[in-house]
């Protein structure tokens, strides 16, 4: 069951969306991710498969923003993903290795990933979306060839701004054409 249907089920059921809390992304067998949704008391969101073929209305879970706001456990691919400024600054003294699984590419230090950046199908997300689901609180980030934008997220109400978790979206013609989950001195 595609996300789409299981909020629209839930809605038909008078059932709030919001419910989710814990979500499992998951390759079916007709080659599209799908999503495996819990009650959980801890926020976590889990992702297999590829990113680039679909939608990218993963983004836009629920459970996935509630895991980055509340620090819970991220994990893409099986890697889990420290995703705050303060996590790569722990671990950027430690050699950098670079990991493909799928079409994501993971940043690992010291075997923690620090970030991980995928594709998202051309022209299918929005920015609009995005800012919808994520807010206006951004920061945006200008290309030097001025062929996109990164919309740069800081999720989690630590006081601390290098605590927050991080979400970029690269952005062509207002629509993403990449995510990057974690910390980066440039996008």
């Amino acid at each position: 069951m595609n996300m789409h249907k299981l909020v629209k089920v839930l809605a038909s059921a008078g059932i709030a969306a919001t419910v989710v809390t814990s979500a499992h992304v998951a390759s079916g067998d007709d080659g599209m991710n799908t999503v495996e949704a819990a009650e959980s008391k801890n926020s976590n969101y889990k992702y297999q498969g590829d990113t680039g073929y679909g939608d990218g209305n993963f983004l836009l879970n629920d459970a996935l923003i509630k895991t980055l706001e509340e620090d819970g456990d991220l994990a893409f691919n099986g890697h889990a993903i420290e995703a705050s400024e303060t996590d790569y600054e722990k671990r950027a003294k430690k050699k950098s290795e670079f990991v493909e699984e799928h079409d994501q590419k993971f940043t690992l230090r010291g075997g923690t990933a620090t970030k991980v950046v995928f594709p998202i199908q051309e022209e299918t997300l929005s920015i609009d979306e995005v800012t919808e689901a994520y807010g206006d609180d951004y920061e945006v980030k200008k290309d030097k060839d001025d062929k996109y934008e990164t919309y740069v997220y800081k999720l989690g109400d630590q006081k601390d701004e290098a605590e927050k978790n991080v979400i970029a979206f690269k952005v062509e013609n207002d629509f993403v054409t990449q995510g990057t989950i974690g910390y980066s001195s440039s996008y």
